[in-house]
């Protein structure tokens, strides 16, 4: 099961990206996802791009340059597309498809401007 610490732990650990995106674990997701997924690598464009065909084209998660993912991570249910600030969950059982985004937490100022206002 993914928790809100299990997602907390993904951003902590993967908070850098790969050296390069040859060091990222493509063979998860094809090996996972592909199949309910119809999981692309665009080789062609000016950056090199993840497509997941499930994710209707005009979302921005739809196309990922390959040098934005920083982890490729699985779980029992579920293979992980860690970025900066968002995760997508791809189910590997049906297409299904879950984004984390990732909230900022207050800085100190806005803290004690919610104390003082």
């Amino acid at each position: 099961m993914i928790t809100r610490q299990v997602i907390q732990t993904l951003y902590k650990k993967y908070n850098k990206l790969p050296k390069s995106p040859d060091c990222l674990d493509m063979p998860l997701l094809f090996d996972y996802a592909a199949e309910h997924h119809n999981i692309e690598i665009d080789m062609e464009g000016p950056l090199e791009a993840l497509i997941i065909n499930s994710i209707t084209p005009d979302s921005p998660f739809h196309r990922i340059p390959l040098e934005r993912i920083h982890a490729i991570v699985p779980f029992e249910e579920w293979v992980a597309v860690v970025l900066h600030s968002s995760i997508i969950f791809l189910s590997k059982t049906s297409p299904k498809v879950s984004v984390h985004l990732r909230s900022e937490a207050p800085s100190i100022t806005d803290r004690l401007k919610a104390m003082f206002s």
